[in-house]
């Protein structure tokens, strides 16, 4: 099975010095669900960033669907299969509406306008937006930006999804949306979440990771239920 997420020895430092990550290596094959866990500051974020070209490692080597990202063509490709949701959801809503957020990323896939108008009014529907699809996103609650950023990731259709903290803000119902769709989804998926519940549910596979580097790397099920392992790192298994 082919990799999609190849990282060889990845390292990164922020401003001043301060390292983010270091020496990081992981393959994600194709269809994979893999959630990432550990402590707030690990490098789960930075490294997401990574996988979409928006920062670049200071040593070390990333492949995505097989393309190295150290041209500017191939990250510009790979934007175009692979979708990404910000943990912080206001830093990625930037249209004048709902319904033009979804619909960006199929515009510029350059889809028909028809296909393009149903996926929107799919993804509204789905997540009970249609009442605010010509609102502003930033006018919206939590939940609901946050719903939008998950339907405008989703309406791209990506071979691999990347959401960072994709629950945060969800009410109980939209959690219960998006964990049943992101089962039944057959693509790969990288997911960052302190809710273990969450992904014990969606991933198959779990990384954890603490200051910059991965430390365990096991079936979900055994790991999120390793009281000395991820009690080490400050997290909290989950019983039974």
């Amino acid at each position: 099975m082919s990799c999609v997420v190849r990282a060889q020895n990845v390292s990164y430092s922020y401003d001043k010095g301060v390292l983010a990550l270091s020496a990081l290596s992981l393959s994600v094959h194709q269809h994979e669900k893999v959630g990432v866990i550990g402590p707030s500051g690990a490098g789960k974020t930075t490294f997401f960033w990574h996988l979409n070209g928006l920062l670049k490692p200071t040593s070390g080597h990333i492949e995505v669907l097989d393309r190295p990202l150290t041209e500017h063509k191939n990250i510009n490709e790979v934007r175009q299969h692979v979708a990404l949701t910000f943990q912080q959801v206001n830093d990625q809503l930037f249209c004048s509406s709902v319904g033009e957020e979804i619909a960006f990323g199929p515009r510029n896939l350059g889809w028909t306008k028809q296909r393009v108008n149903e996926t929107v009014e799919k993804w509204l529907a789905y997540f009970e937006l249609g009442a605010v699809k010509d609102r502003p996103p930033h006018h919206l609650s939590g939940g609901q930006k946050r719903s939008v950023a998950l339907a405008a990731a989703m309406a791209m259709e990506p071979q691999l999804l990347i959401l960072d903290e994709p629950a945060n803000d969800l009410d109980h119902r939209n959690r219960r949306r998006l964990i049943t769709y992101l089962k039944d989804l057959p693509i790969a998926i990288m997911v960052a979440s302190h809710d273990l519940y969450l992904i014990s549910e969606v991933a198959e596979r779990c990384v954890l990771m603490d200051k910059g580097r991965i430390v365990a790397d096991r079936p979900t099920h055994e790991l999120i239920r390793d009281k000395d392992t991820l009690g080490k790192y400050g997290m909290e298994a989950i019983r039974g």
